[in-house]
């Protein structure tokens, strides 16, 4: 696998591995979290034996609760401290971790991991809009999934973004933006600003439509506005109701547009 020297994102995700599901560690996030982990748990696996794949691994969030599920699973992220990261987790799940294996790659050029192979594969947290080359990596995902197999993975919405810019009064930037889906990572090291790309639930379904998947679903996180309300999240019989109108909403195709983030569902057909 290639690893670009004086890659901004990685360079970032190195230096905030340590801290980083600390980053992540609010009410907010646990909603988030749950959503996910309900759309994910459909999608398990029914041989025990099948192969699981976590791109974009970061701290190993998703991959351990697969792994724990007694799947073996291959996490894989740029950044080798968030490696470091996940192997330390491992270190305290006794026999299971035997069934993980590490690696450090870019999800454009994945050559080390063999075709045909998971069952499942997740890439959450956006890898997708971080990665250089995102058809490449829908490509990629195509060939190491197994005929049948299920790839679960999330971006950053581009509708979402384009009150930042309006908020800003940044035109120029407004414009540049809608024309080519693509920002930065916004923080103050110039050194770690690296590019994002955006999608429409319309741009990535056909991403990974034209990779040669068959889209299962689509669907907006979150839809419901719960970040700037997250007192409503103190309250478990309220955060019952609220992940209940998640789902009722995302039934809706159309409800992904106002969504910050997207999370597409796709198959590799049985040839």
């Amino acid at each position: 696998m290639k690893h670009p020297q004086g890659n901004p994102s990685k360079r970032y995700h190195d230096r905030v591995a340590r801290r980083y599901d600390q980053m992540y560690d609010d009410l907010y996030w646990e909603f988030h979290d749950e959503l996910t982990w309900r759309a994910v748990k459909p999608h398990l696996p029914r041989d025990l034996s099948a192969h699981c794949l976590d791109l974009g691994c970061g701290t190993g969030k998703w991959g351990l609760r697969v792994l724990k599920s007694g799947f073996a699973t291959t996490f894989l992220d740029h950044s080798p401290a968030m490696i470091d990261q996940t192997r330390l987790k491992l270190e305290s799940m006794g026999p299971r971790a035997k069934k993980a294996e590490l690696l450090v790659g870019d999800i454009v050029d994945m050559t080390d991991l063999a075709a045909d192979r998971f069952a499942l594969t997740l890439a959450m947290g956006d890898p997708l809009s971080i990665c250089t080359d995102p058809p490449r990596a829908a490509k990629e995902m195509f060939r190491v999934c197994a005929p049948g197999g299920v790839v679960i993975a999330t971006a950053d919405n581009k509708l979402a973004a384009l009150e930042h810019f309006l908020e800003r009064k940044m035109l120029d930037e407004l414009e540049q933006f809608v024309r080519s889906s693509r920002t930065h990572w916004l923080t103050d090291e110039v050194k770690e600003q690296f590019e994002l790309h955006t999608f429409t639930p319309t741009t990535l379904r056909s991403m990974f439509e034209q990779a040669g998947f068959e889209v299962l679903s689509l669907v907006g996180k979150t839809i419901l506005p719960v970040r700037k309300n997250k007192e409503l999240l103190e309250d478990p019989q309220a955060l019952d109701r609220l992940l209940r109108l998640e789902h009722d909403l995302a039934r809706d195709p159309f409800a992904a547009a106002r969504a910050s983030h997207l999370q597409i569902t796709a198959r590799r057909p049985v040839v």
